[in-house]
């Protein structure tokens, strides 16, 4: 085995890291590359960015990229991540393996100054990727360590590429969008607000219990279960927050989605109970005659589920019954579980820290498949957990095989459904062309009008300008009023017409954000940014329309 060795905080992981270590891997024909997250950086007391959001974004980099894997092992083991102990436990794990450790320029630049820089040397071959233009000064650079250490180093035929974690870090705590992100990336960042003050998926409140939960729990879990924990929680509210955004679905006025805050809670509470002893779970659930089947008491440590939930409300002081309901049935589902016991229960088998092999597909793949349907990914847990029960030949229960059937008929049922609406939407859009600029004005405004916007006007320029026909204009309180009322025209220009802007203006966090529809152009300004821009002024020669009768 050829296995190639990617090391890094990856924070966050990026365009650059992919390109590398794919390159990598078809330059030297490995068998595997494998990106290794750095617990604790030598050269740094800690990581600026929490433990569950840069696993979080690595995991989701790689749900779209079947040659690259991951590996925990600098997160299992305490104290430093030192490159030299984990090439040193890796051949001793594999002694059979050739081993190759990928870095950039920058990090040859620094490698003497390496822990054991000899070791690493002896342990590998070391690919290095460029960083700089000059191509004369790498190669000499690549001489001149092979020279201190042996000719282990080679270099990654890969044209230099100036993408920057530090500088993505900064674009995005500006507010900005970065390009050099995977897609998924981009929209964790965006949904939990990594890297910015920006409110995202969760409430304040929601977070405030969540670190209070944390604080409890690590008085009785080991530390590996918690982060699980952590994990679970993190994973299920974004696989609910993306399955929501796919659907169109609208949230509540803060933006945020109850079921989103519920799978959350229920997340870090799911395994509150595994601090017991297989018999300690037993013999508590008769003691407090929680209810479960007889069968959980001697099919593995299942329950821990029921009990979870009981702990949950007795202890944990949880009174909402879809929290508790989804703690509840976490381990072997149930027959018609709603989305946010769907999105724990999956979230379970493959969040961020967990490491294990499923048997005939990957955890990345497991990961794709939930984030583009929920219910196949629910479907696609339950099936590798039998399959991995039957291949050891531990006991299963009968539920899991009605669970199993029961995501089955929801997938059919949702992929006609699906079949239907496409139906729908293609004769919807055979008549949505028949619609005139003022339709799109009355849109605009009534949107601006729900989100509680401020002077809503609507200026007929037709007649004075060829840029547009009207101008719709608008001002918020705050940047979240400003972004809630933009993101509410864009639904429902393209829900109703669809229609997208063709360029929109402004940064969320700006003061004035312009949504060009070529017919109608939409200013939405702070209050403050709006009387310093005066628009109605500027165009004081249009007419500004009576809507009197638009308000819906």
């Amino acid at each position: 085995m050829k296995v190639g060795i990617y090391g890094g905080t990856f924070d966050p992981v990026h365009a650059g890291h992919i390109a590398i270590a794919k390159k990598a891997k078809e330059q030297y024909n490995l068998d595997v590359v494998f990106l290794v997250p750095a617990k604790i950086p030598p050269h740094k007391n800690s990581v600026a960015t929490s433990d569950i959001h840069r696993l979080s974004m690595l995991t989701l980099a790689l749900t779209t990229e079947p040659e690259l894997d991951i590996n925990l092992m600098e997160f299992e083991r305490e104290g430093r991540s030192y490159t030299s102990d984990t090439l040193t436990i890796l051949h001793n794990e594999h002694p059979e393996a050739e081993h190759y450790y990928i870095m950039g320029e920058d990090s040859l630049i620094d490698f003497p100054t390496w822990h054991e820089p000899e070791t690493i040397a002896g342990l590998a071959k070391i690919l290095v990727a460029p960083r700089e233009e000059n191509s004369m000064a790498f190669a000499e650079l690549l001489a001149a360590r092979s020279e201190q250490y042996g000719s282990v180093f080679f270099p990654i035929d890969l044209p230099y590429n100036p993408v920057s974690s530090t500088e993505l870090r900064d674009c995005l705590r500006r507010g900005g969008s970065a390009m050099d992100l995977p897609a998924r990336v981009s929209d964790y960042c965006r949904r939990f607000g990594v890297y910015s003050d920006a409110p995202g998926c969760l409430r304040t409140a929601t977070k405030t219990s969540f670190d209070s939960l944390v604080k409890q729990l690590e008085k009785r879990l080991h530390i590996f279960r918690l982060w699980h924990s952590i994990g679970v929680a993190y994973t299920a509210a974004n696989l609910l927050q993306a399955r929501f955004e796919d659907m169109g679905r609208k949230p509540g006025d803060d933006g945020c989605y109850d079921e989103v805050q519920q799978a959350f809670l229920a997340g870090i509470l799911h395994d509150c109970a595994k601090y017991m002893s297989i018999p300690e779970l037993v013999s508590y659930a008769n003691l407090n005659d929680v209810p479960h089947e007889p069968e959980q008491e001697t099919t593995g440590d299942v329950l821990h589920a029921p009990v979870g939930r009981y702990i949950a409300e007795h202890d944990y002081g949880i009174t909402d019954p879809v929290i508790l309901n989804a703690i509840g049935k976490h381990c072997l589902g149930e027959i018609g579980m709603n989305e946010v016991e769907t999105a724990v229960f999956t979230a379970d088998f493959f969040e961020p820290y967990r490491d294990h092999r499923p048997i005939d597909i990957t955890l990345a793949r497991l990961r794709d498949i939930a984030l583009k349907n929920l219910t196949e990914g629910a479907y696609e847990v339950t099936k590798a957990t039998i399959r991995f029960l039957e291949t050891i030949g531990a006991p299963i229960c009968r539920q899991s095989y009605l669970v199993r059937e029961d995501l089955e008929k929801q997938i059919k049922k949702e992929q006609s459904a699906k079949a239907d609406q496409t139906q729908n939407n293609k004769e919807k859009e055979s008549t949505m062309s028949e619609y005139s600029s003022k339709d799109l004005a009355k849109t605009a405004f009534c949107a601006l009008e729900d989100k509680k916007g401020f002077d809503v006007r609507v200026i007929e320029i037709d007649k004075v300008s060829t840029i547009a026909d009207y101008f719709v204009i608008a001002d918020g309180s705050n940047a979240s009023q400003v972004e809630a009322m933009v993101d509410e025209v864009q639904m429902r220009l393209y829900r109703d017409y669809r229609i997208e802007p063709k360029r929109v203006e402004g940064a969320r966090n700006s003061g004035w954000i312009l949504l060009d529809y070529g017919d109608i152009v939409v200013h939405v300004f702070s209050s403050q940014d709006r009387l310093f821009y005066d628009l109605e002024r500027v165009w004081r020669d249009g007419t500004t329309v009576d809507t009197a009768d638009w308000k819906e």
